[in-house]
């Protein structure tokens, strides 16, 4: 769309522009790589006010730049990231998803009322909104081994307690993507362990809720 290279260099500094006479502050997600969209606060004081604008894109300058192991770029072999590229601890990934009511903490809604611990979506939901009210739905996941691990932007921890150490989530994590590439990410890690461990275990915990609710 005309943003690519160069051309949305321009157009940060043509929106900074426009937000200086507004007093508004920018902040960033962290890891950019272009010094152009670094920023020095990454994020606010929880007491201030604002206001704040930020850039964000699936783009190899910032956020996630090396593309998920999702759709169009998982099937045409588009991901770059490494095993090392941890998107569950970035924004919008699962750390911090539990703690509702603080800054930091989102969680992934789809049409449907599904919800996710992160955009990227693990192989099995949370609950499901058409059901239950969200807040339950999180208080009733917390203390989980698992969902705390995610929470604390740890993926690897998600199995210590339910059968699967570190050296067998890396394990698990290693595949080879649709175009026949060696690949390794947390995220394959985390699909692999939702479909053998966590799935059942979501499903449980969602049935005993429901259950709480019909009693």
């Amino acid at each position: 769309m005309g943003l690519e290279g160069e051309k949305k260099f321009a157009l940060v500094e043509k929106i900074r522009a426009m937000m200086k006479p507004f007093g508004a502050r920018e902040i960033g997600l962290g890891g950019a790589r272009d010094p152009r969209l670094q920023t020095p606060t990454e994020r606010p004081a929880e007491d201030d006010p604002g206001p704040f604008y930020l850039f964000f894109g699936a783009q190899p300058d910032l956020w996630i730049g090396e593309l998920w192991p999702r759709g169009r770029a998982w099937a045409n072999g588009l991901s770059n990231a490494s095993y090392e590229t941890n998107f569950c601890a970035r924004w919008s990934g699962g750390k911090n998803f539990l703690n509702h009511g603080l800054i930091g903490s989102e969680v992934a809604i789809e049409p449907d009322g599904s919800i996710y611990p992160c955009c990227l979506k693990t192989k099995a939901p949370l609950g499901s909104l058409a059901e239950e009210r969200l807040v339950d739905i999180l208080d009733s996941l917390k203390g989980h081994p698992a969902l705390e691990a995610i929470n604390a932007g740890d993926p690897e921890a998600m199995g210590l307690e339910m059968g699967w150490s570190r050296e067998e989530y890396r394990a698990a994590s290693h595949v080879s993507d649709p175009k026949g590439r060696p690949y390794a990410n947390v995220c394959i890690g985390c699909d692999k362990f939702f479909e053998a461990k966590l799935g059942a275990e979501l499903r449980r915990i969602r049935a005993e809720r429901l259950a709480r609710r019909a009693g």
